[in-house]
């Protein structure tokens, strides 16, 4: 879903694969799988918001698969809120998937 230039961003869900670089905090050179919570406007930008998170804090090879906005954050799960409220107050949370 593109939104109107010039509305307020909103946070999307974002699929994603990365591997623990050597910049990682527990560099393992693991693939992981990981769900980033993206502040954008749109699905492209959730996605490029997704990509910079993950290499700020030290994840390479990353690849964003797809983007879903957040529509009803009153249905957001209580163990994915503070994902939620953390993308809406800095950008960008990620939820890491330790096995596949």
């Amino acid at each position: 879903m593109t939104r109107p230039q010039g509305s307020a961003a909103t946070v999307f869900v974002v699929t994603a694969v990365a591997v623990a670089g050597p910049e990682h905090a527990q560099p393992d050179g693991r693939r992981y799988d990981i769900l980033v919570f993206a502040r954008a406007g749109d699905e492209d930008e959730a996605c490029a918001v997704a990509l910079h998170g993950l290499a700020q804090l030290g994840w390479t090879d990353s690849v964003a698969f797809r983007a879903g906005e957040i529509t009803d954050p009153d249905a957001i799960p209580a163990d994915l809120r503070g994902a939620f409220e953390r993308a809406l107050a800095h950008g960008c949370a990620l939820l890491v998937y330790d096995e596949p």
